[in-house]
């Protein structure tokens, strides 16, 4: 846990006291439902004004307020700004300032949060963003909570949805490694354009220190921000390349990887094979994920072995991994199988997942239950009509579709050879629950975080695996 002196932190944000807190700031809070004792209530302005809401958190164990104006009304220790969010973030990057060991930023238009979570597995010990604390109030709260001396290493994900927000978290992050997972369609309702989006993305790695490290998939090289920034030598990077191990000279800046399927008594199981300059190759087994998925845990063992951790580590530890809730976890349950996996979704990770859910029950009648993807801009219909149209549906398949654009999806799923009668458009998610429960296959339940459909998976399912122990 880390301290903060009630003086440093005025002179980090440039603030004034109405008085000094009597004790040492122990965390920071920006909803005064969860403030914890020692907090110092963050006042925000958004759709409710923060100051508002001081008593109820100073009431909470909050000991004092960050405040754009004296209230008073309040009787607490109040650290006036001039804009509080701005203070907060100056705290946050000078608190960051004093982390000496190595910071991991995160970003890209799908599989920040998965990255992050294998790079939890890999780096034991480091504090990494908890959830989806990935924007300009999410990254500040993370930096905060740094230890000093405690811990080994930091992963921190930043997440964008408008133009030049990038800037501020690359300034307050400042990492020593930048990972770049994806370019893709995301966000488009406020960044206009895939263009720049890739645009956005790179700033992790352009607007930070340096000696920062950039490290992504190959196919980032069409996006001219990073041609351009490659052939500038604007930093150290290294690429990530699917291909057969051994098919491709190796340099610094290279890093191959294939995966091979292989079944045994428990069913099906991969081998990631990973080659780099000067190195054997790295051969481990992990459990049966998507192409999306795996591209993840190499670029988060590239990570691992830039920051010093073994080969041995990694094949102990990346077996370990599972996904977190909503984020394809298979679940079994009454005969049938249920992947979950709609913590958000875009094009992408839409396609990544279908193909996967696919493959891996391709002998069983299957059941696609999928949300509209949101904040695609005036590209929606068009993106939900070529999805669709990705969608291959066996006779025997089904899919059920929730949401605004559900009409673009099924009409791109029957241009690609889907019957009419093998789709349902539903209005609301609710009315998929009886559809789900008496289907008899394997169920993927995939959408935008707005349908909340985890809600649907029926009572009866549970959990389908153990953490396989698994070696080199």
């Amino acid at each position: 846990m880390s301290i903060f002196n009630p003086v440093d932190l005025s002179k980090y944000c440039g603030g004034e006291w109405t008085t000094l807190p009597k004790v040492n700031i122990e965390g920071f809070c920006f909803d005064s439902r969860n403030a914890k004792q020692g907090d110092l209530f963050i006042a925000l302005r958004a759709e409710r004004d923060g100051h508002n809401f001081i008593k109820q958190a100073i009431s909470s164990g909050a000991v004092a307020a960050l405040v754009d104006h004296k209230v008073v009304s309040e009787d607490c220790p109040q650290l006036i700004v001039e804009e509080t969010l701005a203070a907060f973030q100056q705290i946050a990057k000078s608190h960051r300032k004093k982390f000496t060991k190595p910071v991991v930023g995160v970003t890209g238009s799908c599989g920040k949060t998965s990255t992050k979570e294998i790079l939890k597995v890999l780096l034991s010990g480091s504090h990494c963003t908890e959830g989806n604390f990935n924007n300009h109030i999410g990254v500040p709260i993370t930096l905060t909570k740094f230890s000093i001396s405690g811990h080994p290493f930091a992963v921190v994900e930043a997440g964008i949805n408008m133009p030049g927000e990038m800037d501020v978290l690359a300034d307050m992050i400042c990492p020593d490694i930048a990972v770049i997972t994806s370019i893709d369609h995301s966000h488009l309702a406020g960044l206009g354009t895939i263009e720049m989006v890739a645009n956005e993305k790179i700033k992790l790695w352009l607007y930070s220190q340096d000696s920062c490290l950039a490290i992504f998939p190959e196919e980032l090289e069409k996006f001219k921000p990073f041609s351009d920034a490659m052939e500038q030598c604007k930093g150290e990077f290294i690429k990530i390349k699917k291909a057969k191990i051994g098919s491709v000279e190796l340099q610094d800046n290279l890093a191959l990887y294939e995966v091979s399927t292989e079944t045994n008594e428990r069913g099906h199981s991969q081998n990631l094979s990973i080659e780099r300059c000067g190195c054997p190759p790295l051969v481990v087994r992990i459990p049966e994920a998507s192409d999306g998925t795996i591209r993840n845990m190499v670029l988060a063992c590239v990570t691992a072995w830039k920051l010093g951790v073994s080969d041995k580590e990694i094949c102990e530890r990346l077996p370990q991994y599972r996904p977190s809730g909503l984020r394809g976890s298979c679940l079994v349950g009454r005969g049938s199988s249920y992947v979950l996996d709609c913590y958000n979704a875009n094009p992408a990770s839409m396609i990544d997942s279908v193909n996967f859910f696919f493959e891996r029950y391709q002998d069983e009648p299957k059941l696609l239950v999928l949300g509209s993807m949101n904040e695609l801009g005036d590209a929606s219909d068009q993106l939900h009509f070529k999805t669709g149209k990705s969608i291959h549906l066996n006779h025997c398949d089904q899919a059920v579709l929730i949401g605004d654009y559900s009409i673009n999806l099924a009409n791109g799923m029957m241009e690609s050879g889907a019957r009419e009668e093998q789709i349902s458009i539903l209005p609301n998610p609710e009315n998929a629950r009886p559809l789900i429960e008496e289907f008899k296959g394997a169920v993927l339940i995939k959408g935008s975080r707005a349908y909340k459909l985890e809600r649907l998976i029926p009572q009866w399912a549970v959990e389908e695996y153990e953490p396989m122990k698994i070696a080199c």
